[in-house]
């Protein structure tokens, strides 16, 4: 018996739902297909920006102790480890490593222009977030809008005075939409928040681990390993750190 109980309240609960959907209209039906793209959006970004599949342990690692790999063939076992361990974080690494720069001055504006490109990439799909923020409020109260016209003309149809518990539960239909709308916003504005916030503590942790390795190369001046030089790093001084590189929000536009 109690499966059957079960199985009936679950059978009233779809047809309760359908009946919520349905009353929207085609608003309704808009907004459902947000939130499947929202959903979809957030299950994608929460896989895809996983510390380890962005700033992997290993990487960390390596570079945190950059110092231990001096020497020639120490940056070349560097390298290998950055790339034993693919990820943005192991790619900004090995192109500031093994890309041909005149002093640390260049090196860190190559770099910051691998780290920007990275960023990019991680940002993939955000904005999809941003454009359900903004639209899904509005289609809610576009349908609500859309719905008390529809209450008020059939109102003045039947002659002013009408039925007022026909009135009422047509308001209250009319105001699902608006329901519905704030409902798909709300997850996707606090993972939109989550996302953005976790771009940045990344961006951080690459700069130091960079940051660190460039001071590692440059060490004995601008000239950079290869050519042996001495000397403080070029006036010019290094580019914007990582954490500076602007990552967009819906209130910043």
């Amino acid at each position: 018996m109690p499966i059957a109980d079960f199985s009936s309240e679950f059978a009233a609960s779809l047809d309760a739902t359908w009946r919520f959907v349905g009353q929207g209209g085609v608003f309704m039906f808009c907004l459902l297909a947000l939130s499947v793209l929202s959903a979809s959006v957030i299950v994608f970004k929460a896989i895809a920006l996983r510390a380890e599949q962005v700033v992997p342990e290993r990487a960390q690692a390596a570079l945190a102790d950059v110092d231990g790999f001096a020497g020639g063939a120490g940056m070349a076992r560097l390298a290998e480890e950055l790339r034993s361990s693919p990820s943005p974080l192991s790619r900004i690494g090995l192109r500031a490593l093994t890309g041909d720069h005149r002093d640390r001055a260049e090196a860190a504006e190559a770099t910051e222009a691998n780290a920007r490109e990275e960023v990019v990439k991680l940002e993939a799909g955000i904005a999809l977030l941003e454009v359900v923020i903004t639209i899904a409020p509005l289609l809610g109260l576009l349908g609500t809008v859309s719905g008390l016209v529809g209450v008020f003309s059939n109102l003045d149809a039947g002659g002013g005075a009408g039925d007022h518990a026909a009135v009422a539960r047509g308001i209250a239909e009319a105001l699902n939409t608006t329901i519905a709308g704030l409902a798909v916003a709300i997850p996707t504005v606090v993972a939109h928040s989550y996302f953005i916030k976790k771009l940045e503590r990344m961006g951080v942790r690459m700069e130091v681990l960079t940051g660190g390795l460039l001071s590692a190369i440059y060490r004995g001046g601008d000239a950079g390993p290869a050519a042996g030089g001495g000397g403080p790093a070029a006036a010019g001084g290094p580019a914007r750190p990582f954490s500076e590189i602007p990552i967009e929000t819906p209130a910043a536009r």
